[in-house]
């Protein structure tokens, strides 16, 4: 039986000649993973709905095994003016595969979705922000059960950060000087007090359109950020397991002086 959910599109992968295997995030569902027949030939039946910065109704068959099949779709919202901007389809990029690699299949997570808009609305109101870039990032990882120690090591449950802490993904996030003689794992940094400080200021903002205050609050440093920057991209690439490509394109863009990442 066929149903129509409410979703967006995380990836699309050519399939045979003439189809595609598209990757989807629905309100009902979660993340599922779909044939669209015929799609590389045409795509009238689909309404330019398989495409990033769309969100879609999407009409879903049951799937027999693993696959469901995409009978048709159609544009709900759209945000394709963001399209000429790169970074900022290099966020959007970044925080659809987050979605796919971080959250498991078929477990529906409503949450998910309105953090994918929010971030999408983010990015047409005012452009790409690193601020809103971490709420995400923080709020993706606590939906996946691994929202990082920021206030109290993750180890013993203390509260004594300010000497000598260091961020252990591995171990969970910020680890105290007692602890940190254990933390031996590549990704360890140092927990500087600003660091931590900004990223708790990230977490109690949440939402992507309040974080991006952030960043141009002048209790932080270019450096604050960066140092948390890659602390919670430390704590993604290791859960994830593997290189995010999207990442990988963002720190090129970075790295070229195209903004912050």
């Amino acid at each position: 039986m066929s149903e129509a959910c409410l979703g967006v599109v995380l990836r699309t992968t050519p399939l045979r000649e003439s189809d595609l295997l598209v990757t989807l995030y629905t309100d009902a569902h979660g993340r599922v993973s779909a044939v669209a027949r015929g799609a590389r030939r045409s795509q009238r039946r689909f309404s330019g709905a398989l495409s990033l910065l769309v969100l879609g109704r999407y009409q879903l068959d049951r799937p027999r095994g693993d696959l469901w099949t995409l009978g048709g779709a159609e544009i709900v919202r759209e945000w394709m003016r963001l399209s000429s901007d790169v970074i900022a389809v290099a966020h959007a990029s970044y925080v659809a595969e987050l979605v796919g690699a971080l959250l498991p299949p078929e477990s529906p997570e409503p949450l998910a979705l309105e953090l994918i808009i929010a971030l999408w609305d983010s990015l047409a109101d005012a452009g790409p922000s690193p601020g809103a870039l971490r709420a995400i990032e923080l709020a993706l990882l606590d939906l996946a059960g691994h929202r990082p120690a920021i206030e109290r090591c993750a180890a013993c449950g203390g509260d004594e950060l300010e000497s000598g802490a260091v961020f252990d993904p591995a171990r969970g996030g910020a680890i105290c000087r007692s602890c940190a003689a254990q933390s031996r794992a590549p990704g360890v940094r140092p927990f500087e007090p600003m660091t931590r400080a900004y990223l708790a200021a990230i977490e109690a903002l949440e939402s992507p359109a309040a974080a991006r205050v952030l960043d141009t609050d002048a209790r932080f440093t270019p450096a604050d950020r960066h140092a948390a920057r890659d602390a919670s991209l430390a704590m993604v690439t290791g859960l994830v397991g593997r290189p995010l490509r999207s990442l990988e394109y963002l720190a090129k863009l970075v790295v070229a002086g195209r903004r912050e990442g």
